[in-house]
């Protein structure tokens, strides 16, 4: 689970780190991380090589900076109609990681930066 949420974090930081590695002239290296990670290099890794402290889940669990999974996504309100709700958040596109999200401000459905698609919107009971 550790490698997931390390994954789901990396894969929400994509778009501050690119503009970070284009400020420092570092892309080049940014894109060769990314693709080792698409060719199966382990999260861990990667993250180190960025300069990240890896936390275990312990450390996590006690210093309470793990993400929270409580909000919910708004759906659209019909004309004459009840507002609809739905109870759920966009996950991963390739289930490879456990980051969640909604839509923004404007709308937009969430992209995995990772994979460069949408995440995909799963509803929950």
């Amino acid at each position: 689970m550790e490698q997931r949420r390390l994954l789901a974090s990396l894969c929400a930081a994509v778009p501050t780190l690119r503009e970070r590695a284009e400020a420092g002239l570092w892309s080049d290296l940014l894109d060769e991380l990314l693709d080792d990670l698409a060719a199966g290099r382990p999260v861990v890794e990667v993250c180190q090589q960025l300069g990240w402290r890896v936390e275990t889940e312990t450390e996590t669990e006690r210093s309470g900076t793990g993400p929270s999974f409580t909000d919910y996504a708004e759906g659209a309100q019909l004309e004459g109609l009840a507002p609809v709700v739905l109870n759920g958040d966009y996950r991963c596109p390739r289930h490879r990681c456990s980051r969640r999200a909604h839509r923004d401000d404007r709308g937009r459905v969430p992209h995995c930066a990772l994979a460069g698609t949408p995440m995909t919107y799963r509803a929950e009971p």
